[in-house]
């Protein structure tokens, strides 16, 4: 009996010992899950915190149409949509944790969310020319919901309507001011235009349009018997005019604008055009328009010179013909072969010069002779504007395809310039 005892208590103490071991496992295995949960967390919020560290930047670029959010008693929310490629500078994020998915745009009260951008090094130089324009004494509201865009698409889309002063007009569209660059928001998405009184700055009432040809330099002992070469005394002088009177160099969109009254520019503005492409302009030309800042137009004969030549930000090239520039072909004055060449052979002319500059829509005339010929087979190949001689202003309204240019010669004087320009 005694011994059947001793057994039974080996037997209730091996079942004691492997219960209390299995219990034991259970425990530490339970304890050792957790560490490793806790680890696996840990890890995953190390690699959150790095990623959302590694896409903040003071310049970012968003990498697809994404939402835009406001924060609503401590939540973010869809409060609108940002487009793709936009560029952003961010505010100072100077401790960043896991709770800081949004980074809040610098100067708007919205954040984006950190995996709808991409860092960049520096932003794209924004064009600041509309800072000149004087907006017109007009404001439109838009809708409850305002998007607004530039030549790319959709920029921003804000749940809220707006009142801004109109800076250009167009057939469908307004140009506005909004977070210090010109975006347009759609005529279909305003409620009214209203007057405002936003400035009483005397605005241009018209323009002369003023024209060179070669450029030389005395000093390198360089010659050009030609009336219309320019020494580079000459050219600097009448662009040092310019910018010690703070001029206004304008665009061949901005003329376009002006013709068709959509935009106000200052008093003091002239539209610098140059002709062919030859002696001088990419050496002499150029340089000194860089030097002092200002614009031109070159209107290129693209069959006798590279249009590379030329490139410069002070420089926008137009067309002059690829190869019309040839005298005697038609009859009347130089013989200017626009005026009766075969369309078809006009046409594939037109079409490779267009080509060659981006799609121009602006002409200059060969030897500023044109008739109703010419200007209908330029219709015809896609142009928009013409330029002519005529010694005369442009005013609003003028025929585009006649507009005048005032021609300088070697022998003009600053103050024959001057008085052009006034």
């Amino acid at each position: 009996m005694k011994k059947k005892v001793i057994i039974i208590s080996i037997i209730f103490l091996v079942i004691a010992i492997v219960i209390a071991s299995v219990i034991g496992y259970s425990i530490i295995s339970k304890r050792r899950e957790k560490e490793a949960n806790e680890r696996l967390i840990q890890q995953k919020n190390e690699e959150l915190l790095a990623n959302i560290k590694s896409k903040y930047n003071k310049t970012v670029k968003m990498n697809k149409e994404s939402n835009l959010y406001s924060l609503v008693d401590g939540n973010y929310v869809e409060d609108g949509k940002i487009g793709n490629a936009v560029e952003l500078t961010l505010e100072d994020m100077p401790e960043i944790t896991l709770e800081d998915k949004y980074f809040k745009i610098a100067n708007m009260d919205y954040y984006i969310y950190y995996e709808d951008i991409d860092k960049i090094d520096t932003l794209t130089e924004k064009d600041t020319r509309y800072k000149s324009y004087i907006p017109f004494n007009e404001n439109v509201v838009t809708k409850d919901t305002t998007s607004f865009y530039n030549d790319s698409g959709l920029v921003y889309t804000i749940n809220k309507s707006y009142n801004l002063p109109i800076i250009i007009k167009n057939e469908d569209k307004y140009y506005v001011e909004f977070q210090d660059e010109l975006l347009y928001v759609k005529k279909d998405d305003t409620v009214r235009v209203e007057y405002a009184d936003n400035s009483q700055e005397e605005s241009l009432k018209s323009v002369s349009v003023i024209t060179y040809h070669f450029f030389y330099d005395k000093s390198q002992n360089e010659v050009c018997d030609e009336v219309i070469c320019h020494t580079t005394d000459q050219f600097e002088s009448h662009l040092k005019y310019l910018k010690d009177n703070n001029y206004f160099t304008m665009t061949m969109k901005e003329l376009d604008l002006f013709i068709d009254e959509n935009i106000r520019l200052p008093k003091n503005s002239v539209v610098i055009t140059i002709d062919d492409g030859a002696m001088g302009v990419s050496s002499k030309a150029i340089p000194l328009l860089e030097k002092y800042d200002l614009h031109a137009t070159l209107f290129l004969i693209t069959a006798w010179f590279n249009k590379e030549d030329f490139i410069s930000p002070n420089i926008e090239i137009h067309s002059h013909g690829d190869n019309l520039h040839n005298p005697g072909v038609c009859p009347g004055g130089q013989g200017g072969a626009i005026k009766c060449v075969d369309k078809d052979e006009l046409l594939a002319d037109l079409a490779k010069t267009r080509s060659i500059l981006d799609n121009t829509t602006v002409f200059c005339y060969p030897f500023y002779e044109y008739n109703d010929y010419a200007i209908s087979v330029l219709k015809e190949a896609g142009f928009t504007m013409a330029f002519k001689g005529g010694e005369t202003k442009v005013y609003p309204g003028c025929d585009k395809f006649k507009i005048p240019r005032f021609t300088f010669y070697s022998y003009t004087t600053l103050s024959q310039f001057i008085a052009t320009i006034k």
